[in-house]
């Protein structure tokens, strides 16, 4: 929705301009621009992240939604911020006249309209996440998708634009001069910097492995601790790999007794034939893969059983202590 609506308004932005040759709607259209090549970086991350583990990228391909997430904030900085204000200061050294007409009112109400019910929609998409992450805000913080982050700031930067653009084009039309439209064009251009940094270090973050929240972690640690057999949680370790997905390693202290207690019904037989030091050795033997075969299936049964309680965890590394 936001590539469409963004693709439109470049069209209708570069007419306006074309018509007023104002330099805060040059600055709109190449804000649009921007949006519609940065957007669709962010749909062809997501189409690559989806693909599943391969022989040489064993956990799958999730964190390339972070790599093309990075790149189109990379290219918001760049074409966004950098040539808008670039533009606009050259409006401020340079002024020239514009011409404001109807049109110019219309594409900027239009573009308004358009980018605020984007913005709306995608809010409403994870209304539900946001309201269970104890508000939107705590929601952005902890998020492990940053396009639907990209498209609400995005869209809001370009909602805060159009009023910029609005109030440039208006004082310069009352006043005749351009410098109040260049001071928009340079506006606009922070507004965009500013959502570049901030994507650019939310993608970092999630590049270098973020681990789960701490609420998720701690539900995690409360589980183990509860299993029965288990008597100690040690160095516990996440990292996420993808849009809501994470991977967790744990080392885990097991109650031997209570996991060689399982066999006592077979102990007791073979401890009655026990004749020499070769029958012992061999019940040695036999008791230790039972026991080592009880610990195995205890590991799978805790994370059969953790993936369940947990689905956004996809890997789980249990190891003995």
């Amino acid at each position: 929705m936001a590539l469409v609506g963004n693709s439109f308004l470049v069209v209708i932005k570069g007419i306006a301009f074309a018509v007023s040759g104002s330099g805060a709607m040059l600055s709109e259209a190449i804000h649009s621009v921007a949006d519609t090549a940065n957007q669709a970086l962010l749909l062809l991350g997501i189409k690559k992240s989806t693909k599943g583990p391969s022989r040489k990228y064993q956990y799958g391909y999730g964190a390339d939604r972070y790599f093309y997430s990075l790149m189109s904030a990379v290219g918001i900085f760049v074409l966004g911020c950098g040539v808008t204000v670039y533009h606009g200061i050259h409006v401020l050294m340079h002024p020239g006249e514009i011409h404001v007409t109807w049109i110019t009112w219309v594409v900027l109400a239009v573009a308004g309209a358009v980018d605020g019910f984007v913005m709306w929609k995608a809010i409403q998409s994870v209304s539900g996440e946001a309201k269970a992450a104890g508000g939107f805000l705590s929601y952005l913080s902890d998020a492990t998708d940053p396009t639907v982050a990209a498209v609400i700031f995005e869209d809001g930067v370009a909602v805060l634009g159009v009023a910029a653009a609005a109030a440039g084009i208006g004082v310069s039309a009352a006043t005749g001069s351009a410098i109040p439209d260049g001071i928009a064009s340079i506006v606009i251009g922070l507004l965009l910097g500013a959502v570049a940094i901030y994507l650019g270090m939310k993608n970092r973050e999630l590049l270098l492995g973020r681990s789960v929240p701490s609420p998720m972690e701690d539900e995690v640690i409360e589980f183990l601790e509860s299993w029965p057999t288990v008597v100690n949680v040690k160095d516990v370790r996440s990292r996420v790999v993808g849009a809501d997905r994470f991977r967790v390693k744990a080392d885990l202290e097991f109650d031997g007794e209570k996991l060689g207690s399982v066999h006592i019904d077979w102990v007791e037989i073979q401890v009655k034939e026990i004749k020499d030091t070769d029958d012992a050795r061999r019940f040695a033997a036999a008791f230790g893969s039972k026991v080592v075969e009880a610990l195995g299936d205890e590991v799978d049964r805790i994370e059969t059983e953790m993936q369940k309680r947990f689905p956004k965890i996809e890997w789980v590394d249990l190891e003995t202590d």
